[in-house]
């Protein structure tokens, strides 16, 4: 694995000094979420995921793919450490489960920073595109018309989500236990409990500078600041909008 290929897969120059503070984890997260989908293609093709992580950089850096976040920050994590960062992984309890089902706690990192610790995600959708001070309750991150926060209880975190003013609810439920591959690399075994991985419906989104790209089944949304469109689409036409929208190549 090249740790140039990943800074060019999310459009950074590998010529660059990253040192491990919060300005680069800023940057990096960022570029990691305009660049790299949230998708769960494989799910529809009735591919079993892998938490290899050299498969992952084969599949997000070589194959221009996107990921779960079982996948992403994986990588991600691969990267951070890199440079430097201290950093583990930690499972979280989302609240929608859409598309992704019940049997899979969602996978989330925590990097310390000068003994503080953030939250940081780059495979959830539509969510925070910054590290958060999980210990300050007082920060509010906005993006794509969302604010949120994190409140603490005497044993667990919640990140909460108040969408467009109207009430804030909970994101997902975390702790700081920290997880290993070890702990989700047979959680997408096609023979689970005996039964096939549950069918949820197609899902690819990209977050945008002004606004997000998202495939949903047989819908195309494209947000633009406060502008929304959205078309249908057939499944004759998948592989061309992922391939002009997300610059995939994939035949589905």
């Amino acid at each position: 694995m090249q740790i140039r290929k990943i800074l060019e897969r999310i459009n950074l120059s590998s010529s660059k000094m990253y040192e491990p503070n919060l300005e680069t984890l800023q940057l990096l997260q960022k570029q990691y979420i305009l660049n790299v989908p949230y998708e769960n293609l494989d799910f529809v093709l009735n591919r079993e995921f892998n938490a290899d992580l050299l498969k992952i950089y084969e599949k997000i850096v070589n194959n221009n793919r996107g990921g779960i976040c079982y996948e992403s920050n994986t990588l991600f994590m691969y990267l951070l450490k890199t440079f430097g960062f201290t950093v583990h992984m930690i499972f979280a309890k989302v609240e929608d489960l859409t598309y992704i089902g019940k049997d899979y706690p969602h996978l989330v990192i925590l990097v310390n920073l000068d003994g503080i610790d953030y939250l940081v995600d780059v495979a959830n959708g539509q969510n925070v595109r910054e590290p958060m001070n999980i210990d300050d309750e007082n920060f509010i991150s906005r993006v794509e018309n969302n604010e949120y926060k994190i409140n603490v209880t005497a044993d667990e975190y919640v990140l909460l989500v108040n969408h467009k003013q109207e009430g804030w609810e909970p994101r997902y439920h975390f702790t700081k236990k920290e997880r290993k591959v070890s702990d989700f690399a047979n959680i997408f075994k096609s023979n689970k409990h005996d039964k096939p991985i549950k069918k949820v419906p197609l899902l690819v989104t990209l977050a945008k500078e002004d606004g997000r790209i998202t495939m949903m089944d047989d819908m195309m949304i494209v947000k633009e600041g406060d502008t929304r469109r959205s078309w249908n689409i057939s499944k004759e036409n998948r592989a061309e909008v992922l391939r002009d929208y997300f610059n995939m190549t994939i035949k589905i």
